[in-house]
C-alpha cells in the first residue's frame, strides 16, 4: 500500500520568513458574502522566497538558469531519500553529520534532510536559531552522489541566521558551481513530519514567473504506508 502526501506548508499571513523580515498578505478583492459574484483576492509577497520554496540557480548567479528554464523532468524525482539529522540550535550541518545519518543511495536524485526544526516553526528560534548547511557539502554531494539534482529540508533556509557569511557561500556553492559542475537546487521550509523512510517519488511544482530566481512550490510525495 502507498499513500500520497503534501510536503509544502500552507502559505498564510502567519508564514515565517528568513530573518523575520518579510510577510505574505491576503487582501479581499470580492466576496460572495458581500453579495458579489465570486470570491477573489490579492496575494502579496514582500519577498518571493517565503514559505516552502525553491532556490533556482538565478537566485545567486546572474547567468544561472531561471526556474522556468529548467526542464520539467528535473522537477520529477524517482530516487528520493529521507535522512534524519536532529538539530536543536543554530549551526552548520556538515560532512560529519551526514556520515552519522543513514547511508545514502548512490542513485539519489532528491535528498530530504529532516532536522526536526519544523516543530518550532512558529517560534522565534525557527528563524533566529535555524541550522544551515555548510558550503563544502555542495561539492561533497557532487562527488559522491552524481545524480543528485536537489536537496530539501525542514528549516527556513540553507543559510543559518547566525552564520550568514557561510550561508551566502553555501548558496553560491550549491547554485553557482564552477564550470563543468552542475547546480543543485534547494527547497527550503518543507514539511517533512509525515514522511517515512521509503519514498517512491516526489513531484515539485514551482510557479513559473518571468523573474525566475525561485519561489513557492507545491511538493507532492508518494510513500509506502
Amino acid at each position: 500500500m502507498s499513500n500520497n502526501v503534501c510536503l509544502s506548508h500552507i502559505i498564510s499571513q502567519d508564514t515565517p520568513s528568513y530573518g523575520n523580515r518579510d510577510r505574505f498578505f491576503i487582501r479581499t478583492n470580492s466576496a460572495i458574502q458581500k453579495g458579489e459574484t465570486a470570491n477573489s483576492s490579492a496575494w502579496i509577497f514582500s519577498n518571493n522566497h517565503i514559505g516552502t520554496h525553491i532556490d533556482s540557480p538565478y537566485h545567486f548567479c546572474e547567468n544561472g538558469k531561471k526556474t522556468y528554464k529548467i526542464p520539467v523532468d528535473d522537477y520529477i524525482f524517482n530516487q528520493v531519500q529521507l535522512i534524519d539529522i536532529p538539530c536543536k540550535e543554530a549551526g552548520l550541518i556538515g560532512i560529519k553529520d551526514l556520515e552519522k545519518a543513514s547511508s545514502i543511495s548512490k542513485d539519489v536524485e532528491l535528498l530530504l534532510i529532516r532536522t526536526g526544526f519544523e516543530n518550532l516553526r512558529f517560534d522565534e528560534c525557527y528563524w533566529n536559531d535555524n541550522p544551515g548547511i555548510a558550503p563544502e557539502m555542495a561539492d561533497f554531494f557532487r562527488e559522491n552522489y552524481p545524480r543528485l539534482r536537489c536537496i530539501g529540508f525542514d528549516c527556513i533556509s540553507l543559510t543559518s541566521w547566525k552564520y550568514r557569511l557561510e550561508g551566502r557561500q553555501s548558496h553560491q556553492a550549491f547554485l553557482c558551481p564552477e564550470s563543468g559542475k552542475k547546480a543543485i537546487m534547494v527547497i527550503e521550509d518543507m514539511s517533512l513530519k509525515s514522511l517515512k523512510n521509503r519514498i517512491n517519488w516526489v513531484v515539485v511544482a514551482p510557479l513559473f514567473v518571468e523573474d525566475g530566481n525561485g519561489g513557492p512550490v507545491t511538493v507532492f510525495a508518494n510513500q509506502n504506508s
